[in-house]
């Protein structure tokens, strides 16, 4: 036996991977072995594999189930455990029987193997092995077989689990001869569909090797069992579906075996009986069948007290006469298979006529108009195609021939094969079975040949690709072709519509259409419609929902929909519901795109780079971008714009289900933390001076962004502002409380630069909560100095001191000198803006004196720049102008550009306040210019102030107004509360 399947499994395996293109290396690679492995298999130096390795052989070379099964079942090693159940229960051990002991055991067994890979509940399995009087401390006894069952099955074996409710039996075809019995009846069918007779008859052949029996004879408790009896029906069709591709094959004899045996187990069928006598008949043995047909005659008469039927009859007259081959099939002609019109489609006028102009053949044209209809699950392109093939139809444009197919790109069964289409086609055409070429080229021919000149409309909806669409394209230009499909197709010639969510106003109209007028309101309609994402399917079903439920208002939907944890649960009707929808696009998805898909769900904020998705997902930007362009071309993913890409909302959410907590948490935390660096690399850009908070170089990630100049850098800031606002909530609720509060620091003067205050002080209270609740006094202090700031820019001086202060504490508690000389410095700021002139300059020359202590040059800037502006406030504009020129020449010298700025601000003011224009002016020009260029909104609107009132007290009134107009625009766009004051300067 060993050198049998040493002789015959190394040329499969060798056969196996080169019909996959694979090398030994790739394959090895693919299946999770070694090289040196898979040459010793392939050479025949390895007799019998463990049954996990050909498993990993099998799903790296794309076999089928059922030739996985056979596969294992004939070369594993003998240790591999697998369960019978078409005979008596047997549990082995390669050839060996294991014992499985006592009466209940083998009837768990037999209960969970019937229901293969699916809970069965603890009272169903109570009650299979104990009937209905089981004993007292029944659920004791059941755990203690189900351990000693557990204890015979090796984990190369099925394996036993608890589930919510129960127990289920994990098991491979290859462990489980019903699985591998139905993988193969499975197979027989689909090749029959494709009409290789040959292929199909061996299938079965192979099926009905695996039948012992009649399933789990030895218990008695089962005989009646519906999972049993499902299984005999199966196998009964299975044994006539084998006798008549055998009848087709000429090779009558070889279904006589299994028929006579099912004619024993039915001896009352009349069509087995008949078609027994036929396959005698057939097999040359004609005494037999008529003897069959005594026999049958009786057993009715004595039994039923009838005569045979008319299929017994006509078999005995096929046989007495010799009439027993196959007749050729006749072909039925059926045009016209266009699905029925939906009675509330609503809307898509736009689309509509759209179609009917790409649908028109070009005058002299000699190729027929192709049109697909493109987009995600749930936009209704099924619907919209074949609402306007009716259309088409009732106005007499191909009303010759509608041919309709779903190809099943996105179902429960595989993609239909274009060569079983062609055959379906051609029969309705009225071609023959028995006339329907083998090859697919030749069925293409036939089948444009028989669409030549023809009104002819055809349907190929639900496509997968281009190469399952191909074949089935006519010739003539006459025909027309309408395609749907969720993923892009590059069909040549084809006009593609690619299609949208719903407008609102089509929106209404469908709730409208389908829940009646009369409960629809504007406010609601749009809350529903909002809630659904536009989804027209989302849009139905909710509407289903308001329908079926005549007491609720549709505000009553929307809160529904609002409130609970999860929306698509909320989105079904009756069976129909958008997960099921949604399933089908993500089972379609190869593991590591369904991975990548999944984690898109958890991304912060509403879009993704390819960047932050390769940091999401733990690969590299080249990678990432293939995986969203996939996604892109599945219609799954949207792009916003030619670098961000963005999930509808319904589809975050069902990606989000389907991520594992720990995934989930991984890629949030990875997300999230090259969110912090990204931003962190372009503040040290805009803002190299200005260091609130020092990150660890060890938790650097890769793959930051590059800025080539600070434009780019804030135009960074500027397209990922509602991610990094998004991403500090995210991290305050996953518990990543260190991101949480860094990450508002480094956004600081970006928000200070766009003088953003919602968000600025949104994400600095929640990066206070994260530093109080991890204990970090430090950080404390830190935030509650940047929360001081943004109170402080919109006047709000009282709040904004009471940070201040609280910060101060904190620094001098954890002994944070370089800290105490900002807060020192923010606080000399506020009491300024708050006319406390003697304790701002107080606290502006301690900043002073300890900034010169920890030798930050930058931070003696600011401060030195802040004292003068104290002291001109004050009424010293003499010290004010030294305190400020003595900052002026060392910002110049260090090229801190930002420090620099502030510094012209104040010295032009303070000049401004003595009456030196002159001199006030060209520095206050300067100054605007660099606030414009560097995004300083407000601090632009105050030097537009400064300028006008130059310009008012050097007679130019019109310049004035005019700089009073621009910095009125600037105070609206900011929200500011200072608007009105300003708004009444200009006249």
């Amino acid at each position: 036996m060993d050198r049998a399947a040493r002789s015959s499994l190394g040329p499969r395996v060798r056969l196996w991977r080169t019909r996959a293109g694979f090398t030994q290396t790739e394959a090895a690679a693919a299946a999770g072995i070694s090289v040196a492995g898979l040459r010793d298999l392939e050479q025949g130096r390895i007799a019998r594999p463990r049954p996990a390795t050909l498993r990993r052989l099998a799903e790296a070379f794309g076999l089928s189930a059922a030739e996985t099964a056979e596969l294992v079942r004939d070369n594993a090693s003998a240790t591999g455990i697998s369960v019978g159940v078409l005979g008596p229960l047997v549990l082995r051990a390669g050839d060996e029987v294991i014992d499985l002991g006592s009466a209940p055991q083998r009837t768990l067994l037999a209960a969970l193997a019937l229901s293969p890979n699916a809970p069965v509940s603890r009272d169903a399995l109570i009650e299979a092995a104990w009937g209905h009087r089981p004993p007292a401390n029944v659920v004791e006894i059941l755990q203690t077989h189900l351990s000693r069952l557990r204890r015979r099955l090796t984990p190369e074996g099925p394996q036993l689990s608890a589930t919510a409710s129960g127990y289920q039996l994990n098991v491979t075809a290859d462990q489980l001869d019903l699985l591998a019995f139905r993988g193969l009846t499975a197979e027989a069918r689909a090749a029959r569909e494709r009409i290789d007779v040959a292929g199909a008859a061996e299938a079965c052949r192979r099926a009905l090797t695996l039948w012992r029996d009649a399933p789990l004879a030895d218990l008695p408790a089962f005989h009646d069992h519906p999972g049993v009896a499902e299984i005999l029906l199966d196998w009964q069709a299975l044994v006539l579906e084998f006798a008549e591709l055998a009848a087709e094959l000429g090779e009558d004899d070889q279904a006589l075996a299994p028929l006579r045996k099912l004619a024993a187990a039915e001896p009352l069928d009349e069509a087995v009986q008949a078609r027994l006598m036929l396959t005698l008949a057939a097999s040359g043995r004609q005494a037999a069948a008529l003897a069959t047909f005594d026999e049958a005659r009786r057993r009715f008469a004595d039994e039923l007290g009838v005569d045979p039927g008319p299929k017994l009859a006509d078999a005995h007259q096929r046989v007495l006469h010799n009439r027993v081959s196959k007749p050729i099939s006749a072909s039925a002609s059926a045009h016209r298979q266009l699905p029925p019109d939906i009675g509330d489609f609503t809307g898509r006028a736009a689309e509509l006529r759209w179609l009917t102009r790409a649908s028109l053949a070009e005058a002299g044209g000699t190729a027929p108009p192709i049109v697909a209809i493109e987009g995600m699950a749930g936009l209704g392109k099924t619907r919209l195609a074949v609402h306007f093939a009716h259309q088409l139809v009732a106005a007499g444009r191909h009303d010759e021939i509608q041919l309709y197919v779903d190809l099943r790109a996105h179902s429960d069964q595989p993609p239909a094969d274009p060569a079983v289409v062609l055959a379906s086609f051609l029969n309705l055409l009225g071609v023959p079975g028995a006339q329907v070429p083998r090859e697919l080229d030749s069925r293409a021919a036939l089948y444009r040949d028989r669409l030549h000149g023809k009104r002819a409309l055809v349907i190929l909806d639900n496509a997968a690709d281009e190469r399952q669409v191909q074949p089935l394209l006519p010739a003539s230009p006459g025909n027309l072709v309408l395609v749907t499909s969720r993923r892009h197709l590059a069909l040549d010639g084809a006009a593609t519509l690619a299609l949208e969510l719903f407008a609102p106003q089509d929106a209404t109209a469908l709730l409208a259409t389908i829940a009646g007028g009369d409960r629809v309101d504007a406010e609601g309609a749009e809350q529903v419609t909002a809630l659904c994402g536009g989804l027209p399917l989302a849009v139905a079903l909710a509407a289903r929902r308001l329908q079926n439920r005549p007491l609720w208002t549709l505000s009553d939907l929307a809160e529904r929909l609002r409130t609970s944890s999860g929306r698509l649960g909320e989105l079904s009707s009756g069976t129909r519901g958008l997960r099921a929808v949604f399933d089908l696009s993500y089972r379609a998805l190869a593991p590591e795109t369904q991975r990548f898909f999944r984690l898109l769900g958890v991304h912060p904020g509403d879009d993704a780079t390819a960047e932050s998705a390769a940091a999401l997902t733990g690969t590299d930007p080249a990678t990432a971008r293939r995986r969203l362009d996939e996604l892109v071309d599945e219609h799954l993913l949207t792009m916003v714009t030619a670098r961000r890409y963005r999930l509808h909302d319904l589809l975050r959410e069902y990606a989000a289900e389907h991520a594992g907590e720990q995934e989930r948490h991984a890629a949030v935390e990875r997300v999230l933390t090259w969110y912090l660096y990204a931003a962190d690399a372009a503040r040290e850009r805009l803002f190299p001076h200005f260091v609130d908070i020092e990150l660890d170089p060890a938790e650097r990630p890769g793959h930051l962004p590059g800025h080539a100049g600070d434009e780019d850098a804030f135009q960074w800031l500027a397209d990922e502002h509602a991610t990094l606002v998004a991403a500090v909530g995210v991290a305050l609720t996953e518990g990543m409380h260190r991101i949480a509060w860094q990450l508002p620091l480094v956004l600081k003067h970006y928000f200070e630069r766009l003088s953003n205050y919602k968000d600025w002080i949104t994400t600095g209270r929640d990066a206070l909560k994260a530093a109080q609740r991890i204990g970090d006094r430090k950080a404390e202090a830190m935030v509650r100095s940047l929360l001081g700031v943004a109170h402080g820019q919109l006047g709000e001086i009282d709040v904004c001191v009471e940070y201040f202060t609280d910060s101060l504490a904190l620094r001098r508690e954890v002994g944070d000198t370089g800290g105490e000389a900002r807060t020192l410095g923010n606080l000399g700021v506020a009491h300024t803006n708050r006319g406390d002139y003697e304790d701002a300059i107080g606290y502006l020359k301690q900043a002073l004196e300890l900034s010169r202590r920890t030798g930050n040059q930058h931070l003696e800037i600011r401060t030195l720049s802040n004292l003068g502006r104290a002291q001109t406030m004050s009424g010293n504009a003499d010290e004010a102008i030294l305190s400020l020129e003595a900052a002026l020449g060392p910002a110049r010298a260090l090229g801190d550009a930002i420090g620099l700025v502030a510094v012209l601000h104040n010295l032009g003011e303070t000049l401004l306040r003595v009456g030196r224009h002159g001199e006030a002016q060209p520095l206050l020009t300067e100054c605007l210019e660099v606030y414009r260029d560097k995004h300083f909104r407000l601090y632009e609107a105050e030097v537009l102030e400064l300028l006008a009132q130059i310009h008012d007290e050097t007679g130019s009134a019109e310049h004035a107004q005019e700089r009073w107009r621009e910095a009125v625009a600037i105070l609206e766009e900011l929200g500011h509360p200072r608007l009105e004051e300003v708004r009444g300067r200009v006249r």
